[in-house]
């Protein structure tokens, strides 16, 4: 039986002695997403389930194990929101904010929810601050989205933040790619995963996001995204890394980054906190230029990242 006097597990109270500590922070983001012209926005905190599993991706353990998900007195299918980009382009699509001055640039600051397994730096509810910038599919929308990111880190004061980047192409060179990835695994389909073994056919980058350690020994020799990439993907990944060259922001090109959700394109990257244990990664965006027309609405490109 439940202890009332206990917190679910996965979650936390933030209690008066810590509060403050929070609110510096929260301070913090707001203040320099409005320096870079972000404002915010609110999203309810749950939605029809389809909307995760058209954008975030079905085969994605996101969507397939780890989504708080339930039926409605009506029937429909809701589920709490498990991220904040998807829910943010319905909203998008729904108030017409299209219509009005672009790039549009948005932030939010909200609670999540995934029913993963307690561990250290995960929760089963957690906080993300996180950017969305639509209109723009310019490499110099990707250096503005990262660049906010990393200034953030640095008013927090956080010296040793790695930004990883890279590019997984578009849907002109992805088919290759794919291609590549399935001949590649299939000679290793017997020592994959269950999961992997129906991602396979499905969505073989997802195999490249396996934590399990056998799939992710198998994909450090998988074919690279960056070889497969079209002239038009390779010249936007490499006008961003003279433009992140430019404002002095460091990185370094890893091609293993391919990030978890189906609705990435082209850029993506992550900020790495080294020494702090498996879940080492406390940033992770890209670019989602087909997102918004997986969800009903207009072609329209976007960035952004969770934090």
């Amino acid at each position: 039986m439940a202890l009332l006097t206990q917190a679910i597990k996965g979650t936390q109270d933030v209690l008066p002695a810590d509060s403050h500590r929070w609110q510096y922070v929260e301070r913090r983001l707001l203040d320099t997403a409005a320096l870079f012209g972000f404002k915010e926005m609110r999203s309810p905190v749950f939605e029809h389930t389809e909307v995760f599993s058209r954008s975030v991706g079905d085969t994605t353990d996101v969507v397939g194990k780890e989504m708080y998900t339930f039926i409605d007195k009506d029937g429909s299918s809701l589920s709490l929101r498990p991220e904040g980009t998807a829910g943010v382009a319905r909203s998008v699509i729904e108030n017409g904010l299209y219509a009005g001055a672009m790039p549009l640039k948005l932030f939010y600051l909200s609670n999540f929810f995934r029913r993963e397994k307690p561990q250290a730096g995960r929760s089963r509810e957690f906080w993300q601050f996180g950017t969305e910038l639509y209109g723009s599919s310019s490499p110099e929308a990707d250096a503005q989205v990262i660049l906010l990111a990393d200034s953030l880190f640095k008013k927090l004061g956080l010296t040793k933040v790695t930004l990883r980047i890279n590019s997984i192409g578009c849907p002109d060179c992805r088919p290759s790619y794919r291609a590549s990835l399935i001949e590649y695994f299939s000679k290793y389909e017997s020592q994959l995963c269950d999961t992997c073994k129906e991602r396979l056919l499905k969505n073989p980058l997802r195999v490249l996001d396996c934590k399990s350690p056998i799939c992710s020994g198998i994909a450090k020799d998988a074919p690279k995204t960056l070889e497969h990439l079209c002239d038009g993907c390779e010249s936007h990944f490499d006008k961003l890394k003279k433009l992140l060259d430019a404002c002095g922001v460091e990185y370094v090109v890893d091609p293993s980054i391919v990030r978890g959700l189906d609705y990435y394109t082209r850029t993506v990257f992550e900020f790495i906190v080294p020494g702090i244990g498996a879940q080492s990664t406390v940033c992770g965006g890209g670019r989602y230029d087909g997102l918004m027309e997986q969800l009903g609405g207009s072609p329209m490109p976007g960035i952004g990242f969770a934090m």
